[in-house]
């Protein structure tokens, strides 16, 4: 393995203190433009790379963010994307981490950022109980709580608006002519989670159809294999149905792999409709009709709220709630 080089060993490279090597790599007016060059140009040639966290505790100020994901195979992760993109715009790393839905490990990667004296924290929460997040952070770093768990307005959050966003999916379906929608839901129990079957409920009351509401088993995790065994349990129940709209794009991923295992045809003879709208919803073998998360509008919110909250910790808490939009591709068609 390649020894990580040191500012040590640059400045002894170049026959320079560190100091000097220091005050180049930051732009100190007080270092000429030729040393400057030559000992980025010495910094680049050898792969060195600042320690950012090392820099922080050193200045009691830093220029990175947190970012605590339950699980980076969600939404998240590729929202993590659009975060880093926004950052940079402001001279702002990212730090990521991945609880893997574990409220310890969780605690353990704020408590880190804490030491490390991170600029601020952006966490989608394991439960939603953040009281101890918040008692943690509480007058020591901003932080955005991300996603549909949490909606306290004690705290900073930034979410997207999941009633609206089933309201377009279901509105889809019923311009196309379905009546018979089923919902295929996950297990977790969340506030967006019942706000999205709220918004079912009420459209196919107002239709007078009955619900059909299927829920993933408790200790499902793989989603796809979750929707899979969904799909399959609505057809061997003999469900009257024309559409599923699935909480999450990879429910409906596994539904639809169901759903032509079996022979039914998508969306000739079922139409599918997922939300979140992931990477791999447009591929064109999958071609799923989803509801899209604004990511970018989500994150300079998040990094605004942010930076806003650092330079003044006694602002009030912040929410901002963004307006989702309907992705329509080739798994939805008309009865």
């Amino acid at each position: 393995m390649q020894k990580k080089i040191t500012m040590a060993m640059l400045a002894k490279e170049l026959g320079l203190s560190e100091s000097a090597v220091s005050k180049a790599l930051n732009n100190y007016p007080d270092i000429s433009p030729e040393t400057k060059k030559m000992v980025q140009d010495k910094a680049s040639e050898l792969g060195y790379s600042p320690n950012i966290m090392a820099r922080s505790l050193a200045k009691k100020t830093s220029s990175f963010l947190g970012i605590v994901i339950r699980d980076v195979s969600s939404i998240y992760g590729e929202m993590f994307k659009s975060l880093n993109a926004v950052a940079r715009r402001y001279g702002l790393h990212l730090i990521l981490y991945d609880t893997n839905n574990d409220p310890q490990i969780e605690r353990e990667c704020v408590q880190n950022l804490i030491d490390s004296m991170a600029l601020g924290i952006v966490v989608v929460p394991v439960s939603e109980d953040i009281s101890e997040l918040s008692r943690m952070t509480r007058g020591r770093v901003p932080v955005v709580f991300l996603g549909g768990k949490v909606r306290d307005n004690a705290v900073n959050y930034v979410c997207s608006d999941n009633a609206v966003g089933t309201q377009l999916a279901m509105d889809h379906l019923i311009h196309l002519g379905h009546r018979k929608i089923a919902l295929l839901c996950d297990h977790k129990v969340s506030d967006s989670r019942s706000r999205k079957m709220q918004v079912y409920r009420q459209t196919m009351a107002h239709l007078g159809v009955r619900e059909q509401i299927l829920f993933s088993s408790p200790d499902a995790s793989d989603m796809v294999s979750a929707g899979y065994r969904l799909g399959l349990d609505l057809l061997r129940q003999h469900k009257e149905f024309t559409a599923l709209f699935a909480m999450k794009d990879l429910l409906a991923v596994g539904a639809i792999h169901a759903l032509r295992e079996q022979g039914f045809l998508v969306p000739q003879q079922i139409s599918v409709v997922g939300y979140d709208d992931i990477d791999a919803a447009a591929l064109p073998l999958i071609g799923l009709t989803s509801v899209s998360q604004p990511r970018m509008e989500m994150a300079e919110q998040i990094i605004r709220i942010l930076l806003r909250h650092a330079q003044d910790p006694s602002l009030p808490p912040e929410h901002y709630l963004a307006r989702p939009e309907l992705s329509v591709r080739q798994s939805t068609q008309a009865v």
